[in-house]
């Protein structure tokens, strides 16, 4: 991922990144790496990297969608795939990974696995940047691995337990 936007940066100082990483704990170790990066490069001078996932607090949310004057690395999870639209991308860089949660039948437990996303999520994914200007999609894997993904994601029914659901029902 820093590979890939050090040759962003190369092509285009000034055009804003979007990131997706599997969670957070992901987005909080690649922040530590760009903020070291941040201090000690000049290309990367008037950048700003910020986090974008779920429990982040509304004001630190806010910051995505109120870009200011100077460049951005936003680093997401899926969250930016399809419920929102983050302003000022250029640039999107996908290594195709996603934290999806799957009922273990063995366990008797929901558990949340990174895995390969589909080819849909990909195509998500890589329609988040050029809205505006013309964008670039930097897949981190294979046309081969893309290719022999499925091509849709399991529906959550299919991958979830029902229990709590049928029990709330009987409650209710």
């Amino acid at each position: 991922i820093v590979s890939a936007l050090e040759e962003i940066t190369r092509e285009d100082a000034h055009g804003d990144v979007l990131v997706f990483l599997p969670g957070e704990r992901e987005i909080r170790d690649l922040h530590q790496i760009l903020g070291k990066r941040l201090a000690s490069s000049n290309a990367f001078r008037h950048t700003t990297v910020l986090p974008l996932y779920a429990r982040l607090s509304p004001k630190d949310q806010d910051r995505v969608f109120n870009p200011g004057p100077g460049r951005r690395i936003v680093l997401a999870t899926n969250v930016a795939e399809t419920s929102l639209t983050v302003p000022r991308i250029r640039y999107v860089i996908d290594p195709g990974l996603a934290r999806i949660k799957r009922y273990s039948p063995r366990m008797k437990l929901d558990r949340l696995r990174v895995e390969a996303i589909s080819q849909a999520s990909a195509d998500q994914r890589k329609g988040r940047c050029g809205r505006v200007a013309a964008g670039v999609c930097y897949r981190l894997y294979a046309q081969a691995d893309y290719e022999s993904r499925p091509r849709y994601t399991d529906p959550e029914i299919l991958r979830a337990s029902l229990a709590g659901v049928i029990l709330r029902m009987l409650a209710l």
